[in-house]
């Protein structure tokens, strides 16, 4: 007997808020030839938006758009969706405000597999949405593979958006755009000097300078850095490694997380855990097991006990 062939069909999940822009980057990506191979293409609507598809698009492209409620996207639906129309890929626009947990939970039919996960998000509104819904927010974030902010403007403070998401997601991508969907680079200023021969970052600079040397390893590769942390030490760790960080909110008061990199130092021994430490040690961007890549390492050359910072947790 033959073996049964096997194939895939790439879902692509496109999610975000209302009035973020899903249906126009839908239409601009699909018109832009990306899809233009898969000869049948299904289109699952689970929000309606104040933009809608015309019906020439969807003709024109080979698309076929069916519109879902929650309650209905179920496995039973998914596999009636696939039978009647067998589609080579599908197009997920997804209601922002549902848990992605679902798509990701709910079994799909044979072959169906998210392929990617991008998430768009409005920039005139984030900073509203962040302060008021930040747990809805940070859900769309936390799994997808990358962030779209539309609609940037001059005076945006764009360096503070792209470290709030990178705190929930170290490995996203992060693309910025204008009104007119034009790529725009940004260059935030650091409150520390880069060239100094020790770079002091202050304790409300600890998110700050984390996040740049995650997304940066290159530019510290050698510098010499001096930081306040909290020592943890476990068993997995080697004799002389230890991880000096701090505590940083993601979402909500009751979601925190310990972030830092892995430092060798020879008196490791001396040093207890959950202790306040200020920390003077030179950055080095090597293979480490523990991120199972290349990443930042610190080879300390001074710590010492410190008081803790008056503000403990850190603020993206």
């Amino acid at each position: 007997m033959a073996q049964e062939e096997q194939y895939q069909i790439p879902i692509f999940l496109i999610n975000g808020q209302l009035d973020s822009g899903k249906t126009k980057f839908i239409v601009d990506t699909v018109e832009m030839g990306q899809f233009e191979e898969a000869q049948k293409k299904l289109l699952i609507v689970l929000e309606e938006g104040e933009e809608e598809y015309s019906e020439k698009f969807l003709k024109d492209n080979g698309i076929d758009m069916v519109v879902l409620e929650k309650e209905e996207f179920t496995y039973d639906k998914l596999v009636e969706l696939d039978k009647k129309y067998d589609p080579w890929i599908v197009l997920v626009e997804y209601n922002g405000m549902w848990a992605p947990q679902l798509i990701y939970d709910t079994e799909k039919p044979n072959g169906w597999e998210i392929y990617q996960a991008i998430t768009l998000i409005n920039a005139e509104q984030f900073q509203l949405q962040w302060a008021n819904m930040r747990s809805i927010i940070a859900e769309t974030v936390k799994l997808v593979d990358l962030v779209v902010f539309n609609r940037c403007a001059p005076g945006m403070d764009l360096g503070s958006f792209r470290r709030s998401v990178k705190a929930l997601n170290p490995s996203l991508q992060i693309v910025f755009e204008d009104d007119k969907g034009e790529q725009v680079a940004i260059s935030e200023q650091l409150p520390y000097d880069l060239n100094s021969d020790v770079i002091e970052i202050e304790d409300e600079d600890y998110g700050i300078w984390y996040m740049d040397v995650n997304e940066r390893p290159e530019v510290y590769n050698g510098k010499t850095v001096r930081f306040k942390g909290q020592v943890l030490k476990n068993k997995y760790f080697k004799d002389k490694n230890f991880v000096p960080g701090r505590k940083v909110m993601t979402c909500c008061a009751d979601d925190t997380s310990f972030i830092g990199y892995i430092s060798y130092y020879d008196k490791i021994r001396e040093l207890e855990n959950k202790q306040w430490v200020m920390v003077t040690g030179t950055v080095k961007n090597e293979f480490q097991m523990a991120y199972k890549k290349k990443g930042p390492v610190v080879y300390c050359t001074e710590v010492t006990p410190c008081e803790a910072p008056k503000e403990e947790l850190v603020y993206l």
